[in-house]
């Protein structure tokens, strides 16, 4: 009783009420005794009650958006905190074209992404790190392939013709429209996206597509760390993404009733069952039952990513040094990439006058790859394949080649194929910049920079002569075959000169003004050499001087630029604000006629919330509208197009070689990029001491002088010309909204953005309305004056065809029987014709929507980072169902393939492709484009999880340690059949074609963080 006493008589009972410089009550601030767990919440008016262990204990108080605030209690009993706004944010440093700016000043629209804020996540390139982070920026991985690259679109595509990859700049280093996979994800500080013409216009004719600027680590000032990441892990395909195929004996009994299902149909008669080939005569008999897909399959292919960083932020120069390894094992058999990195950031303030840097970064990437993509290649072919035929032989050897019996098409073993095939790609990438800048005067200084990358690319392939062919990739035959070899080399080298004066001069409290003017000069070149060879006297040595037959050829080019630019940035009171800028660019890709273009831009902004007439709301922190306007343009369009070509075209003259030269294609010395014009107008506004903030942007883009391929007669010697023809529209909206608050000891934080695009084709200038991207066998996109980019075209379909009356009764369509598809005519002539007339719009593969969700918490030692990605109402074409769907019996089938048309008793719910064409079957009626493959693509996915705990400090070597778990790709929520919504085999403007590709693996990894 009496220690109890002695501890009520130390301890002390505090009240009283957080408020913010207005007044108002601060409801959920948390109120903390300092060295314990012992806290408390305010209520919904700010106040609050605690009882202390001691008179002279310390109270600290926090709340999201409001500076901390830490209190000695010193005996009282009655203690009220005014706690003041935080405006870090708002004075935060964000980093645009060519320079910086506070975030309270940009009038453009610009998305930031810390590294803080994403959580540990496993990621091999950087653009992992973009998905679902920034409204307007739609990050899709569509392979799996270790290594691979993401597709990234910002504000849709606005070109045609030319590439809509958005322009990447490294540390101010424009590097291209892609980073690379050699580039180390863990080396990045910040990434902004620049997605407006006014933030993108500084860089001309390269950035109608967006800007990446990425930021680099650099050592923080007065500190000395040393800090070691490593998390392992695993890669697996879930069986939930798996397509479900047919095994041995139910393909067999697929194939026997197909066989007499064909008798029944085209010869009217009951069949035998000796009738029935003997190889699926009793389909229960059938001995094997091969899963070819899962046979290639690593069920859990390891991942690894270690990473040092050592800074030093003492003395006037800093310093990082960073290495990584990162090396990941493929979810297919012997496919794998792995990765070195080392960069050195250095610089710092040499003396008031003098201020230099120089960041170095070097990289090597291995890798394994394979013939992956497509029908005819090793996943699709892996889908196709007879699963009645094992992997071995009865001595245990491994079949090289597959099947070909029964009717079913013949395969090389892709086992077979992963183990003896040889594709293997090494990429060295060195990547350097150097700046000096020199204080002149107060507010006055020039800076010069040198940049540098070299790339060295080399690819190596050798396909032994023990692999035979597919019949699905157009050509067939087993083992022995002619083995070829190939080895191609390329070298890059791109140097960058820029020149920057900037002048900020102080002119009082209420005015604020920054300006710049500049020069920049790039030149990129490409050597290469690629050679090949076949017809090798054994598999024994795999390289070209082996071969019989060799061949080689040499290959140099390049491009260069040249460009003068301008901006100023102007504040009135922090409250009226001005920007503009202005940008002359040369470029080697164009005709003599057009080689320079202009490229202006302004914006405003209005920060409402400094007003006198605000003051009153002192929920709103701040609201700024912003309004924009500028020209961009695009020159993604190759190095040559306006000059004419000239290539070989020899000839026999006499029984004699003659060589000669012929022109190939037209010269048009008027071709000029095209330019984009985009009004931009937004709204930022934080409210309720910073812990909501919110942005509404809206924008309209016009892309003019589209590149495209023009029809010209063919009297001509040609077919088509490139010209400036055409006109694009893309028209959103993007929302985002933040929210962060206390809930006593838990910090909470979620973001959910939401991004709408439209985009629609105003104009297409040549001899036809129309623009057809695809094959008649492959699924069509197609681009119309008036509708969406690459809207999915076919025959419409009306259902299936249960009797002759209904065939009768339909217009006409040649060949077709009961059990095939019926489709519309939709130009009304009565025939469907076998080609395109009746051909129509199908599917639309634009996604309404776009949208991500962020969840974010932290309890204590605990975290948790939680990310979903999602997109709504948009249609997918799944080409591969051409061949997993035939009905012919040459293919192994999907599981629905069951659920099929057998009579007009037994409908099922798809088709047979059957018909009466000369008594057998063939595939006219099943397989051309249309609506039979289009499916919703609709689609909620969890990308990435992460958990983690900081462990207590067990020594004075650590002053800091985590442990966490993290996956990525986790769950996958969505109707579509396929097992990535995100897949297309093709490119450009033709989206959303899927023939099967790499898939993408769920990784999961455990993990530690350590700072020394």
């Amino acid at each position: 009783m009496l220690l109890v006493y002695q501890g009520l008589a130390q301890s002390v009972q505090v009240r009283g009420k957080v408020s913010t410089t207005g007044g108002a009550g601060v409801p959920g601030t948390s109120v903390l005794e300092k060295g314990t767990n012992n806290g408390a919440v305010t209520n919904a008016n700010g106040e609050y009650s605690i009882r202390v262990s001691s008179r002279n204990a310390v109270l600290n108080f926090s709340s999201v958006g409001l500076l901390p605030k830490s209190e000695s209690v010193q005996g009282r009993t009655v203690i009220d905190v005014l706690l003041e706004e935080n405006l870090k944010e708002l004075t935060e440093v964000v980093v645009v074209g060519y320079g910086s700016q506070r975030k309270q000043d940009i009038t453009s629209a610009v998305s930031v992404i810390g590294m803080k804020d994403i959580g540990e996540q496993p990621a091999s390139n950087m653009n992992q790190l973009l998905q679902g982070r920034a409204s307007g920026v739609v990050v899709k991985q569509k392979a799996g392939t270790p290594g691979g690259a993401f597709e990234v679109r910002v504000r849709g595509i606005g070109s045609l013709g030319a590439g809509s990859d958005p322009l990447y700049v490294i540390d101010g280093f424009v590097v291209g429209t892609s980073v690379g996979s050699n580039f180390n994800p863990n080396d990045i500080e910040s990434i902004s996206v620049l997605k407006d013409a006014a933030s993108t216009a500084i860089y001309g004719a390269r950035g109608s597509n967006g800007v990446v600027l990425i930021t680099t680590k650099n050592a923080q000032e007065g500190k000395v760390n040393v800090n070691f990441s490593l998390d392992y892990g695993v890669n697996s395909i879930p069986d939930s993404r798996r397509v479900k195929m047919l095994n041995g004996q139910e393909f067999a009994q697929f194939k026997k009733d197909v066989f007499m299902d064909a008798i029944r149909i085209l010869q009217n008669r009951e069949p035998s069952l000796e009738e029935v080939p003997i190889g699926y005569r009793y389909p229960e008999q059938t001995k094997y039952s091969t899963d070819w897909f899962g046979a290639i399959i690593n069920k859990n292919s390891a991942y690894q990513d270690a990473n040092l960083t050592i800074t030093s932020g003492k003395g006037p120069i800093k310093s990082m040094f960073s290495v990584g390894y990162y090396k990941e094992d493929g979810t297919i058999m012997n496919t794998d990439y792995d990765r070195i990195s080392i960069r050195s950031n250095n610089g710092g303030q040499v003396n008031k006058f003098l201020t230099v840097g120089l960041n170095v970064n070097g990289s090597l990437t291995r890798q394994n790859v394979a013939n992956t993509d497509g029908r005819s290649a090793l996943v699709g072919g892996a889908l196709l394949m007879d699963p009645r035929e094992p992997i071995y032989n009865a001595d245990g050897t491994m079949r090289p080649y597959i099947g070909g019996v029964d009717g079913a098409f013949g395969f090389p073993n892709p086992v077979f194929l992963l183990q003896n095939v040889i594709r293997k790609r090494n990429i060295s990438d060195v990547l350097a910049n150097a700046f000096a800048e020199f204080t002149i005067v107060d507010g006055l200084k020039f800076r010069t920079s040198v940049n540098g990358k070299m790339n060295y690319n080399r690819f190596k392939e050798y396909v032994p002569s023990t692999i035979g062919a597919s019949v699905a990739s157009g050509t067939s035959g087993a083992p022995p075959r002619i083995a070829t070899a190939r080895d191609i080399s390329e070298q890059l080298q791109n140097v960058s000169f820029d020149e920057l004066l900037t002048y900020s001069p102080k002119i009082g409290e209420e005015h604020k003004l920054d300006a710049m003017v500049g020069f920049t000069s790039q030149k990129e070149q490409v050597y290469g050499i690629d050679g090949s060879a076949n017809t090798f006297p054994d598999d024994l040595v795999p390289y070209l001087g082996a071969g019989s037959i060799r061949s080689s050829n040499s290959y140099e080019y390049s491009w260069s630029l040249l460009a003068y630019f301008a901006r100023v940035n102007y504040a009135l009171k922090d409250k009226y604000l001005f920007s503009a800028s202005f940008r002359r660019e040369g470029s080697s890709r164009f005709g003599e006629s057009n080689k320079y273009g202009d490229f202006p831009a302004a914006s405003v902004g209005w920060r409402i919330s400094e007003e006198p007439f605000m003051k009153d709301l002192s929920f709103v922190n701040d609201m700024k509208i912003r309004a924009s306007w500028g020209v961009t343009g695009n020159n993604n369009i190759g190095n040559y197009p306006s000059l004419a070509f000239v290539g070989a075209n020899n000839y026999i003259l006499g029984n004699s070689f003659a060589a000669g030269k012929v022109i190939s294609n037209f010269a048009n010395s008027s071709l000029k990029w095209e330019k984009s014009d985009q009004l931009d107008i937004g709204l930022d506004l934080a409210m309720f001491n910073n812990k909501l903030t919110f942005t509404f942007e809206y924008y309209k883009k016009v892309t003019n002088d589209m590149l495209l391929p023009v029809s010209i007669p063919a009297v001509s010697g040609f077919t088509t010309s490139l010209d400036n023809i055409g006109q694009v529209q893309n028209t959103g909206v993007e929302l985002s909204a933040d929210y962060r608050t206390s809930l006593g000891p838990v910090n909470f934080r979620t973001n959910v953005n939401v991004t709408m695009n439209q985009s629609k084709i105003l104009a297409i200038k040549g001899a036809n309305d129309m623009l057809w991207y695809g094959s008649f066998y492959g699924g069509y996109n197609v681009m119309k004056v008036g509708r969406p980019i690459g809207m999915i075209y076919g025959y419409r379909k009306e259902g299936i065809f249960n009797t002759q009356a209904e065939i009768d009764a339909w217009a006409k369509q040649d060949g077709v029987i009961p059990g095939g598809m019926k489709f519309k005519d939709m130009n009304g002539d009565g025939v469907i014709s076998y080609d395109t007339q009746d051909m129509t719009e199908i599917g639309n593969p634009n996604p309404a929507f776009t949208w991500a969700w962020t969840m974010a918490a932290d309890y204590r030692r605990w975290d948790l980072n939680v990310l979903f990605v999602g997109a709504q109402d948009f249609d997918i074409y799944r080409n591969i169902e051409a061949s997993t769907m035939n009905m012919d019996g040459v293919f192994n089938v999907l599981d629905k393939a069951k659920d099929r048309w057998r009579s007009a008793t037994n409908p099922g719910t798809n088709p047979n492709d059957k018909n009466s064409q000369g008594g057998t079957s063939y595939f006219k009626w099943s397989r051309e484009s249309s609506e039979r493959y289009v499916y919703d693509g609709s689609y909620v996915w969890l990308k990435a999880v992460t958990l983690g705990y900081k462990l207590p400090k067990m020594s004075n070597i650590f002053s800091e340690s985590r442990v966490f778990f993290t996956a990525n790709n986790l769950f996958l929520f969505t109707n579509y059949p396929g097992n990535n919504p995100d897949a297309g085999v093709r490119g450009g403007t033709e989206l959303n074609n899927d023939d099967e590709s790499y898939p993408v693996p769920r990784t999961m990894a455990l993990g530690v963080k350590i700072n020394f």
